[in-house]
C-alpha cells in the first residue's frame, strides 16, 4: 500500500479458510486456481462483464508480520489483496479466485470490502450465497455512535445516581459488557489505520471498566493492551513479533506513528501505568513516562524537600486530549494523570518509610496529601505521616497527624489503633486503654460506615493502586477479637487485674462462639496468640483477683484440650533450637506446645489450691507439672560453650520450660515447709537453684530451710556468697516471662525477708562462723 493513495480507492480482500484435515489429500485450502479459465460461471452474477475477459487479480500480499513459506503453499489461511483504483472487473475476478480457492469447504467465507461497502460470500454444502454489509466508513460511524452513547450514559448516571438509567453499579456492569462486545466486533476485522484511533479509544474504555469491576488478573488485562499494541504495529507496517510489552511501548511511542494516534496511545499508556503501579513496579512506570515525555525535561520536583524522578515525570506529562475526545471516553487522561501522581507519591512515600528514611517519606507524603485522592486514602496518608514523625522522635506531632486522619475519615479505625500503639510506646497507660476501648466499641458496632471513595465517575481511583500487602502493617483493619485481646493484655500488664479478667472472660465467650484463628493477620506480630495461651492468661488474671475456683476451672479446660496431644517423651536440643520426638514426629510442634501449656495449667492450678489452703491438692498439681516437665530431655550436641552463650542461643520456648519448672519447685518446696517436711523442701529449693542459681527467692528459701534444719554454719557460708553479690538481692522482674506466668512471678517472694537477713547478719557479727547453741537465733525465723 502506498501512502499517497486515497482511502476511498483501496480494496481489501480477506479469505478465512479452514485448515485442511490431515490426510485428506485435497491440497492446501488456500491454494488459488492456476488461471482464470478455472473460475466458475457464477462470477457473472458478481459483476463480470461481457466486454472481455476479467483481468487477473494482483498477486497475494501477506498481512503485516506474516511471511510466506518457501517451496510450498502459503502458511496462513488468510490472504489480503490491496489495489489502487480497482475496476469492477478486477473486483469480480479477485473474488472469483478467492472463492474458487475455498469452494467445497463447508463454512468457508470470502469477505470482499472497500471503504464504501462489503460483500460476504459463503460456501456451505456446495451452495453459494452472498450478503451485503456496510462499508468501513459506515462501520466507523456506527461504532463511534455506540461508544459515545455508552460513555454518555455513564456520565449521566454518575452525575445523577438516581436517574432513570439505573443504579451506578448496574450501569457499570452493563457498560463493561457492552464495551467488551464492541471491542470484540472492532478487533474482529483486519487492522486498518483509519479505524485505529476509535479502536484504541474503545479499548481504553473497556479496560477502565475491566480494571474497576473485573476479577481478572493483571496478566489478562496486560494481554489486552499487548494485543492492541500489536495491531498498531501491524497497521504501521512495523514488526513487533516476539517483543516484550515494554519493547512494544518503546517502538510505538518512539516510532513514526501518525498524529491521530497520539492521544489514544497516551491514554492507553496511562492505563498501562495504572496496572504497573498497582503491581508496585515503580521503575517500569518511570521508564514508561520517560517515553511519554520524549525529549522534554521533567523540570523541578513537585515535592518540597526531596527530588523524586518518577513524580517529576508524571507531573511533566501533558496528555494530548481535546474536548472532542473527552466526549468519547468515560474518564479523561487529565483526571487519570492526577490520580496516578497522587498514588505514585503515596507508594514512594511508603517505600521511603520502609527503607528507614522517614524525613524523605514525610516530604513525599505531604505532597501526596495535596493530590486527587479520596478521604480514605487521605486518612492513610496522615497515618503514615504520624508513623514518620514517631520514627523521627516527634511523638506529639505524630499524635496530631493521627487525629487529622480521624477527622478526615471517622471510620478509618487503623488510625485509632496506631494512636493506641503510640500511647503504649510513650507509657501513657490511661490514654492507650481509652483508645483501645473506643476502638473495640467502634468495631463491635452493628453497622460500620463504608469507606468513602471519589466520585463514581472516576473508575480508576487511588484505592485500586495503593492496596499493597505491606501497608496492612500500618493501615490494616483489626478485628474486634484482636482489639479485645490487646485490651485484656494491656490491663493485665498494667496490674489492672479486675478489668483484665472481665475482658478475658468476654474474649473466652467469643472463643466458644467460633474459632478466632481466621482473624489473625499474617503480617508482623500476630495480634492473637494460640487459644490455650488466651485461657492461661485469663486464669492468671483471675488468680490475681483471688478468684481461685474460676482459675482452676479455666485451667482444667486447657488440660482437657491438650492431654490427647501429649507424647510419651520429648528430646530438646537448646543450642541449635532443634526439637525431636521418639514418637509421631509429624506433629512435633503441636505436641511441644501442648506439653508446655499443660504444665503451665498444672502450675496455675497448684497455685490456686495453695491459696485456698488445700496443701495436698497444691502439692499434687505441682508434682503433675514437674512430672510433665521431667518427660522433656535437654540434650547437648557436644559443643563445650559457656552456659551464658548457650542461654543466648536457646529458643524462648526452652527457656519457658525452665521457668515453669523453677516456679513449681519453689512453690512446692514452700508447701512442704507448711507440712513440716523440711528435707523435701530443701531438695526442691536446691533443684530450683540448679535451674537458676541467681534466683533471690530460691536462695532465701534455701537459707531459711537450712536454718530450720539447724545447719546454721552451712547457712552462714551460703549467705556470705549470696551477700557478696548485691545484684542477687533484687527480684528479677524483667525476665522474659510469658504473660500467663506473670502473676506467679509477682507472688513468688519470700515472706519476712528482712527478719531473716537481720538475723543472719547479726549471727555473723557476734560469733563469726562459730555458732552458739544458746543463741536466740537458733530458733527458725518462720514456722
Amino acid at each position: 500500500m502506498e501512502g499517497g493513495q486515497e482511502p476511498g480507492h483501496l480494496l481489501c480482500f480477506r479469505c478465512l479458510l479452514r485448515a485442511d484435515p490431515a490426510g485428506s489429500g485435497r491440497g492446501h485450502p488456500g491454494q488459488l486456481p492456476a488461471s482464470l479459465s478455472d473460475v466458475p460461471r457464477w462470477t457473472k452474477g458478481v459483476g463480470a462483464t461481457e466486454a472481455g475477459p476479467v483481468p487477473a487479480p494482483p498477486p497475494p500480499q501477506h498481512l503485516p508480520g506474516q511471511s510466506a513459506r518457501a517451496g510450498g503453499p502459503p502458511a496462513p489461511s488468510r490472504f489480503a489483496f490491496v489495489a489502487a483504483r480497482p475496476s469492477r472487473a478486477a473486483v469480480a475476478g479477485a473474488a472469483a479466485l478467492l472463492f474458487a480457492a475455498c469452494r467445497g469447504r463447508r463454512g468457508n467465507r470470502v469477505l470482499l470490502a472497500n471503504q464504501r461497502g462489503a460483500t460476504v460470500f459463503m460456501a456451505s454444502g456446495g451452495r453459494e450465497s452472498r450478503m451485503a454489509v456496510p462499508g468501513l466508513d459506515g462501520c466507523l460511524e456506527r461504532w463511534r455512535e455506540q461508544n459515545g452513547a455508552l460513555a454518555g450514559r455513564w456520565r449521566r448516571v454518575t452525575r445523577a445516581p438516581r436517574s432513570s438509567d439505573g443504579s451506578v453499579a448496574e450501569v457499570a456492569q452493563e457498560c463493561r459488557l457492552a464495551f467488551a462486545r464492541l471491542l470484540q466486533e472492532v478487533q474482529g476485522l483486519p487492522t486498518v489505520l483509519p479505524a485505529l484511533p476509535l479502536e484504541l479509544t474503545i479499548l481504553y474504555n473497556s479496560l477502565l471498566f475491566d480494571i474497576r469491576l473485573s476479577s481478572n488478573s493483571g496478566k489478562k488485562l496486560l494481554a489486552k493492551i499487548e494485543h492492541g499494541l500489536r495491531r498498531v504495529l501491524e497497521a504501521c507496517a512495523m514488526s513487533g513479533k516476539e517483543l516484550s510489552l515494554e519493547d512494544r511501548w518503546q517502538m510505538v511511542l518512539r516510532g513514526e506513528t501518525p498524529e491521530e494516534l497520539q492521544a489514544p496511545l497516551h491514554r492507553l499508556a496511562a492505563l498501562q501505568g495504572v496496572l504497573w503501579l498497582a503491581a508496585n513496579r515503580l521503575e517500569t512506570v518511570k521508564g514508561l513516562f520517560q517515553l511519554l515525555n520524549g525529549a522534554k525535561s521533567p523540570g523541578p520536583s513537585p515535592c518540597c524537600g526531596c527530588n523524586n524522578e518518577l513524580l517529576s515525570l508524571i507531573y511533566a506529562w501533558h496528555p494530548p486530549d481535546t474536548k472532542e475526545t473527552d466526549l468519547l471516553v468515560v474518564q479523561n487522561a487529565k483526571d487519570l494523570k492526577s490520580i496516578l501522581w497522587a498514588s505514585a507519591a503515596f507508594l514512594q512515600g511508603f517505600q521511603e518509610l520502609e527503607a528507614g528514611d522517614p524525613l524523605s517519606a514525610l516530604a513525599i507524603l505531604q505532597a501526596a496529601a495535596t493530590g486527587l485522592c479520596s478521604k480514605r486514602v487521605l486518612a492513610q496518608i496522615f497515618t503514615l505521616m504520624g508513623c514518620c514523625n514517631l520514627k523521627m522522635g516527634k511523638p506529639q506531632t505524630a499524635v496530631l497527624h493521627l487525629k487529622q486522619a480521624l477527622l478526615v475519615d471517622a471510620a478509618f479505625f487503623p488510625a485509632l489503633y496506631q494512636a493506641a500503639l503510640l500511647y503504649h510506646q510513650l507509657g501513657l497507660v490511661e490514654a492507650e486503654l481509652e483508645a483501645l476501648a473506643l476502638l473495640f466499641q467502634a468495631l463491635d458496632g452493628a453497622t460500620q460506615m463504608p469507606a468513602e471513595s471519589l466520585s463514581p465517575h472516576f473508575l480508576i481511583h487511588p484505592e485500586l493502586l495503593t492496596c499493597t500487602p505491606k501497608l496492612t502493617a500500618f493501615c490494616g483493619q483489626k478485628s474486634p477479637s484482636e482489639v479485645k485481646y490487646l485490651l485484656s493484655k494491656r490491663c493485665l500488664q498494667a496490674g489492672r487485674a479486675s478489668e483484665a479478667a472481665e475482658h478475658y472472660l468476654d474474649l473466652l465467650a467469643l472463643v466458644r462462639e467460633g474459632p478466632l484463628h481466621h482473624q489473625v493477620h499474617l503480617c508482623g506480630e500476630p495480634a492473637l496468640p494460640r487459644i490455650p495461651e488466651v485461657f492461661l492468661e485469663a486464669a492468671s488474671a483471675l488468680e490475681e483477683l483471688a478468684r481461685h475456683q474460676d482459675a482452676i476451672a479455666v485451667c482444667a479446660e486447657v488440660v482437657t484440650r491438650t492431654s490427647e496431644l501429649i507424647p510419651e517423651r520429648f528430646c530438646l536440643e537448646p543450642e541449635k533450637a532443634r526439637f525431636f520426638l521418639t514418637e509421631r514426629p509429624s506433629s512435633l510442634v503441636q505436641q511441644k506446645e501442648s506439653m508446655l501449656w499443660r504444665a503451665a495449667a498444672y502450675l496455675l492450678q497448684g497455685w490456686a489450691w495453695a491459696e485456698l489452703g488445700d496443701i495436698k491438692e497444691a502439692i499434687d498439681h505441682f508434682s503433675r507439672c514437674l512430672n510433665d516437665l521431667l518427660r522433656v530431655q535437654f540434650m547437648n550436641t557436644g559443643d563445650n560453650s559457656p552456659n551464658q552463650q548457650v542461654d543466648q542461643t536457646a529458643p524462648f520456648k526452652v527457656k519457658v520450660f525452665s521457668q515453669i519448672r523453677r516456679l513449681a519447685l519453689i512453690r512446692r518446696g514452700a508447701q512442704f515447709l507448711e507440712m513440716q517436711q523440711d528435707k523435701k523442701a530443701l531438695m526442691d529449693f536446691q533443684h530450683s537453684l540448679h535451674i537458676c542459681p541467681d534466683s533471690p527467692t530460691a536462695n532465701l528459701y534455701l537459707l531459711h530451710t537450712l536454718w530450720k534444719l539447724d545447719r546454721r554454719q552451712e547457712a552462714a557460708t551460703h549467705w556470705q556468697k549470696f551477700h557478696s553479690r548485691p545484684m542477687l538481692m533484687e527480684e528479677e522482674v524483667e525476665r522474659p516471662f510469658p504473660l500467663y506466668l506473670l502473676s506467679c512471678v509477682r507472688q513468688t517472694t519470700f515472706p519476712q525477708r528482712e527478719a531473716l537477713v537481720r538475723n543472719l547478719e547479726g549471727c555473723l557479727v557476734e560469733t563469726g562462723l562459730a555458732w552458739r547453741a544458746s543463741s536466740p537465733l537458733s530458733q527458725p525465723v518462720l514456722s
